[in-house]
């Protein structure tokens, strides 16, 4: 009937299942960390196979680092949902040409089991002091967060959302890609961790 198109037009392509399924695998992650560190020492947290490598805890720092980059970028996203106005995306982010080749490769790139080394951009370095054992409160804090951002972007289109890398002004990629990178992310690094806890010369 008359106003038909309009509506089809206006309808947002929500996906809960995937939603659902990042949600599993943050709690998977959440999961990984508890089973795998919870009787760590200290000196085991700041331990480093190498002056070149990450000890566990900064492995942990970098993650808490990485997730907040992208909590503002979430409130405006999930704020949009009760308040229309909450969140309009850049010039550059609605018309990049390249927002879906950033996206895939992006994705791409940062598996959870990585293949090679990647280096980390320069405002996601964890700190070069000496981690507390408050790191884990923190990591599982910042994790129940991003979970939560996530369950909240169940409402949302997530291939026609937008955003901006907090890397890159000019590195652009939709919400679907930007949730599957976070949770790769989230396992690479869990992984490196697991990695350093059975690498040789581990204090024990």
């Amino acid at each position: 009937g008359p106003g038909g198109l309009g509506r089809i037009k206006n309808l947002r392509l929500k996906d809960p299942v995937f939603i659902q399924q990042m949600i599993q695998r943050g709690r998977e992650a959440d999961e990984k960390v508890k089973t795998e560190f919870s009787n760590i020492t200290l000196q085991q947290l700041n331990w480093k196979p190498d002056t070149e490598s990450w000890s566990i805890g900064q492995c942990l720092d970098h993650l808490i680092i990485a997730d907040c980059s992208y909590f503002p970028i979430f409130k405006k996203i999930t704020k949009k949902n009760s308040d229309p106005d909450g969140y309009r995306e850049s010039f550059w982010e609605n018309w990049s040409p390249f927002g879906w080749l950033f996206g895939k490769i992006m994705v791409t790139q940062v598996q959870e089991k990585s293949r090679r080394k990647l280096n980390a951009p320069k405002i996601f370095h964890p700190d070069e002091s000496k981690t507390d054992p408050g790191i884990f409160e923190r990591f599982h804090k910042h994790l129940d967060s991003l979970i939560e951002y996530i369950s909240y972007c169940r409402t949302v289109d997530l291939d026609k959302t937008h955003i901006t890398s907090p890397v890159s002004k000019f590195v652009t990629y939709n919400l679907r890609n930007a949730i599957t990178l976070l949770i790769q992310h989230e396992h690479r690094h869990i992984n490196q961790a697991i990695r350093i806890k059975n690498s040789k010369g581990f204090p024990v």
